[in-house]
């Protein structure tokens, strides 16, 4: 059988990660993690080490996926370890790469030193956070925190989705540099749709209703929006704070302004992004928030706290403290009645998540990959 010579240049390179590809219902996963492997497939030979069961019914496109199904973070460990050393065998990697720092990147810089390749490291999020009032984030406890600096200080590259993640790690007492490599979305599915903001002005919130996520400083803010402006607020998300969100709403009166809606195919959410004005995101802490990155993308108005992309790009959406609902209140309330203001930063929310999609990233990554 004849071997074409780009078949054989093909580096193979190990992926890990906790889970987001083939599973969820329909196997939805995490759509922009699912697809940069896919797109990455295209040009190295991938193998995707998943730390949490993969559905039985999902079919990897142009890569392979081993499963990693045990519950003991020590037989996951042992399992991990055997799997890739028998595929190592077979046919060397070149790297191995960790998406989110524990476990998954440690565990990649360990194999790295044991097989003798390079790795790399992915901080995506709560991996580069600490935020102890709701408990979240792993940089918050002495152990977690020393595990994600010991991993961060010996993969041979590091990467974090944004300058907020790079910047708490460094207060937390990383002393290397990190590059910072945002994920860029889909602009042909999330397209810029040109929209006259006016009454009654549509609002959209995409997210799990979570803590960290912090629905409460959303709603209160939409309190002091609704009592001084005609619009609407439509939520789309569920999680463990859904009773929460429903008690605040009812207490806020807010019952007729606001619709909470069950999480959408991802297909689907463009419509939802088309049909709003302006994105509202509460965030206590972001890794870098996808759904910002849709909303600016899609050419609304970007309002939210002062974290993850939103405090990368701040020339491209309105922000406030994290939990000051009364100040963002107010910056909303203003820009509303700017409309070269709201142009101004439409434009540079659309230039810099043009200049950032998925391509770019997948270019940025391809170059790293490379150069290991």
């Amino acid at each position: 059988m004849t071997v074409r010579m780009d078949e054989r240049q093909r580096l193979r390179i190990a992926i890990i990660v906790p889970g987001g590809i083939g599973t969820g219902a329909n196997n939805i996963g995490v759509p922009v993690l699912e697809r940069q492997v896919r797109m990455l497939a295209k040009d190295f030979d991938i193998t995707v080490f998943s730390l949490f069961p993969v559905n039985a019914d999902y079919i990897p496109d142009g890569f392979q996926v081993i499963s990693i199904p045990f519950r003991s973070t020590f037989r996951k460990s042992v399992a991990l370890l055997h799997a890739f050393r028998k595929l190592h065998r077979q046919n060397k990697f070149v790297a191995i790469h960790g998406f989110w720092a524990l476990p998954s990147g440690f565990l990649a810089v360990f194999i790295g030193k044991l097989f003798g390749i390079r790795s790399v490291v992915s901080v995506l999020g709560g991996d580069g956070a600490s935020v102890p009032e709701i408990n979240y984030g792993l940089l918050r406890k002495p152990l977690t925190r020393k595990l994600v600096l010991w991993t961060l200080t010996n993969a041979t590259h590091p990467m974090a989705l944004t300058q907020y993640l790079v910047d708490n790690l460094t207060r937390h007492g990383l002393k290397r540099k990190i590059v910072v490599v945002p994920w860029g979305i889909d602009t042909s599915l999330f397209s810029f749709k040109t929209r006259q903001i006016s009454a009654p002005v549509k609002f959209l919130h995409i997210g799990n209703l979570t803590p960290v996520k912090d629905q409460t400083t959303l709603l209160r803010a939409f309190r002091i929006i609704r009592d001084n402006v005609d619009g609407h607020l439509t939520m789309i998300g569920e999680g463990t704070d859904y009773n929460k969100v429903i008690n605040l709403v009812n207490e806020l009166e807010l019952k007729n302004d606001v619709t909470l809606l069950k999480p959408l195919a991802y297909e689907s959410l463009p419509a939802y992004y088309d049909a709003a004005d302006v994105l509202l995101h509460t965030s206590l802490s972001e890794g870098q928030s996808e759904v910002v990155t849709e909303a600016m993308s899609s050419g609304l108005l970007v309002c939210g706290t002062r974290v993850g992309v939103m405090f990368d790009v701040r020339e491209g959406c309105l922000t406030a403290d994290v939990g000051d609902h009364k100040h963002l209140a107010t910056l909303v309330l203003e820009i509303l009645k700017n409309h070269q203001a709201i142009d101004d930063c439409l434009m540079y929310a659309r230039r810099w998540a043009t200049q950032q999609d998925i391509h770019w990233t997948i270019d940025r990554t391809r170059q790293i990959y490379r150069a290991l």
